[in-house]
């Protein structure tokens, strides 16, 4: 079998080991607040400092997978022009609760006094990596490659932290490993596919199978084992599958992280549209996730949740989709504008 317990078993013990040596490396010089500062950089600094371990390894490409097809790369940013918007939200409200629901990975967000009290700096380092890698002129420009590389060294850090809690227990393999990376591939690829056409979007296969195709890319490009990146969506779905089985359960760091993301947008959505959004949740995940991550049926604002997504798909299916990416930037210039600090 492709995927057998034992592979996944041994992946939960696998990580990014060349961005892990370079962090050990750094804090065991005592380079911490240089490599800290070095991921504030601009792309422009980043490919000033020829010298610098950090510029050196955020500059550095992977030798081109052999299955690789730009032109693929390329229908998906259109793709993402067309439903940038409408991915953004479902990746808040389905994307994220799905990856919360996954045990033991979840015990790592947990942990993370930063994420946990921080929800909207979560959502919004998570929007703006989205962004990096599907935004036109993204790939040319280099801030992709550069933007992936970055996100290997925030994990390796939390890892490096994480590993030394004496709350982690190594039973549960590695922090951030390769088995829960590639479940959040598959939350940020998969799931939104999932998502779109429940929300009433009729999407090509061609369309599909590219915006997999650009995320098994990405994956690829985050040091993620080719074997853990679905090449079709048929793949897409076993693997899914195989993960839920193996690690969704009811936890409290998967209740807790859903509820602090509810109440973040809850703080920012007028009252009627923050009481739904539970239950517009629970439409998108399904009953079994969202019973893992303790979201409760109601007797009035479940039905009404389902009659909205179901009036919202009727009017996706009647009329033509038009571009969301202006109205994604404008959105995007918003929450910039958050206060990130504190509990949310």
């Amino acid at each position: 079998m492709k995927w057998s317990d034992a592979y996944l078993d041994q992946q939960r013990f696998n990580t990014d080991s060349e961005a892990d040596d370079l962090v050990a490396r750094l804090f065991s010089a005592g380079k911490s607040a240089e490599l800290y500062a070095a991921l504030g950089w601009s792309p422009a600094q980043l490919l000033q400092e020829e010298a610098h371990p950090v510029a050196q390894f955020v500059r550095k490409a992977r030798a081109q997978a052999d299955w690789l097809e730009p032109k693929r790369l390329m229908r998906s940013r259109a793709f993402f022009v067309k439903y940038g918007l409408e991915i953004m939200f479902l990746l808040g409200i389905v994307s994220l609760p799905f990856c919360y629901a996954a045990t033991p990975g979840n015990k790592a967000l947990y942990l993370s006094d930063k994420m946990r009290k921080q929800a909207a700096k979560r959502l919004m380092d998570t929007a703006s990596f989205v962004m990096a890698v599907l935004s036109p002129g993204s790939w040319e420009n280099g801030s992709a490659l550069l933007a992936i590389n970055k996100v290997r060294l925030i994990h390796a850090i939390a890892r490096y932290y994480l590993s030394k809690q004496s709350a982690w227990d190594k039973q549960w393999g590695a922090p951030i490993n390769q088995e829960d990376m590639a479940g959040t591939n598959l939350a940020f690829s998969y799931i939104i596919l999932l998502g779109l056409e429940r929300s009433g979007f009729t999407l090509s296969k061609t369309e599909k199978e590219d915006f997999l195709h650009t995320w098994r890319y990405i994956g690829y490009l985050l040091h993620i084992p080719e074997e853990l990146l679905p090449g079709s969506l048929g793949e897409a779905y076993v693997l899914t599958e195989k993960i839920k089985t193996r690690c969704f359960a009811k936890t409290e760091e998967g209740q807790v992280l859903t509820q602090e993301l509810i109440r973040f947008f809850q703080s920012q959505l007028p009252d009627w549209q923050g009481r739904l959004l539970p239950y517009q949740m629970q439409v998108f995940l399904g009953k079994e996730v969202s019973a893992y991550l303790g979201l409760a049926q109601h007797p009035i604002w479940t039905p009404v949740a389902n009659a909205f997504t179901e009036f919202k798909n009727i009017q996706h299916s009647f009329f033509t989709k038009s571009e969301s990416f202006p109205a994604l930037l404008r959105q995007q210039a918003y929450i910039k504008g958050l206060p990130l600090s504190g509990n949310t």
